[in-house]
């Protein structure tokens, strides 16, 4: 795994060393002409999502696919049959894909040609959440993974911070002042419903789901200084993790739900901290930088991401957990993100919202125009 922050640390500062080693891990796939009444649409939508994965390159000419993978696929009315051949010319799949949105479709077909070829996660399907104050006051935005379909998630005007998207984006948290208070909200996305789930005394923030959906994690100060936290979804007494006289905020869980990274002031400046969720004292994580903030977890469970500060100003480090090695990822950037891929990562950069290849140092902006871009989350 410590090939990950040599490749990342050469794509971002090497320009286009690594393109000849990168087209080495990249498969072409030939795409045949969609046809049908929105097949030309459909085509183009699922040729930008396999070359954006950065596993799979689409061939202009079917034939010269070298490792003779074969897409087929028509599109009429937004739906999408699509299927995915071998070099042998079997069928590996050949699905219908009939929500009411073609990007919908799109997307569920490049994610499953991804896994079935590389077993990776496809996330052109995926969602991100952010705050922004594009409208004058703070809400919640949603996007897809491309920055596309940007809609407004919350409209009530109170201050808000910290939203986290849960498994699928089904479910969004976050923190809401609309009491006068620091209350934790969970919304139905499906439906559009809300209700407050955690408004202890004091303050209840930063909180972060469980990688099965099933718990939060977060910061709660009713008990004295602010403590990290787990609770259910329903709510209700929630178990505490840390126990100090200092500040922990900014949870983040590993992949197997056996222990979280935070942040806690005990000896100063901001620093990771990681510790069991069944308790016991927490390990600090040894970053090199002197002031870590927003730490996530990425879902292979080697890395973690962080905003790290120094003199220069703030910018968003790798820190590989085999090798305690840290890597500069994207300089005057914050709020780091990962993809469920573990290869993406989605950051405030100049207040854009930027997604980085960690593997080939290739990235792009996908949001701009968006007042008070903030605090990123992308599903898993």
């Amino acid at each position: 795994m410590r090939i990950f922050v040599q490749l990342a640390t050469a794509g971002l500062l090497a320009g286009t060393a690594l393109a000849a080693d990168e087209d080495k891990s990249v498969v072409v796939v030939g795409m045949e002409e969609f046809i049908g009444g929105t097949g030309d649409s459909a085509a183009q939508l699922v040729r930008e999502d396999l070359n954006w994965s950065g596993y799979l390159r689409i061939s202009d000419s079917p034939a010269s696919a070298g490792g003779g993978w074969l897409l087929r696929g028509s599109s009429s009315a937004g739906r999408i049959d699509g299927a995915l051949l071998d070099a042998k010319g079997t069928v590996v799949f050949n699905n219908h894909y009939d929500e009411p949105d073609l990007r919908d479709n799109a997307h569920a077909f490049a994610d499953d040609v991804v896994t079935a070829i590389t077993e990776a996660r496809g996330i052109a399907g995926t969602k991100i959440a952010f705050l922004s104050r594009r409208g004058g006051r703070t809400e919640v935005y949603l996007s897809d993974s491309d920055g596309q379909r940007v809609q407004q998630v919350t409209s009530d005007g109170a201050l808000k911070g910290a939203p986290a998207l849960g498994p699928g984006a089904i479910l969004l948290a976050y923190t809401s002042w609309k009491s006068g208070f620091a209350d934790v909200v969970l919304k139905d996305l499906r439906f559009g419903s809300e209700r407050t789930i955690l408004n202890a005394s004091g303050t209840n923030s930063g909180v972060a789901f469980s990688h099965d959906g099933t718990r939060l994690a977060l910061s709660m100060s009713h008990e004295g200084d602010a403590e990290i936290y787990i609770s259910t979804l329903t709510g209700g007494r929630a178990q505490r993790i840390t126990k100090s006289r200092s500040v922990e905020f900014s949870p983040s869980w590993s992949p197997d739900g056996s222990r979280l990274v935070f942040c806690s002031d005990v000896k100063g400046p901001p620093q990771l901290f990681v510790a069991a969720r069944s308790g016991g004292p927490p390990e600090r994580l040894e970053t090199g930088y002197r002031n870590n903030t927003s730490p996530d977890w990425s879902p292979d469970g080697v890395h973690i991401a962080f905003t790290g500060r120094q003199s220069s100003g703030a910018a968003v480090v790798v820190c590989d957990l085999a090798s305690g090695r840290s890597t500069l990822a994207l300089s005057r950037a914050e709020d780091p993100t990962w993809a469920p891929d573990g290869r993406h990562l989605a950051a405030v950069q100049d207040g854009s919202l930027v997604v980085l290849d960690t593997i080939s140092g290739k990235k792009r902006t996908i949001l701009d125009g968006f007042p008070g871009l903030a605090e990123p989350s992308w599903s898993r």
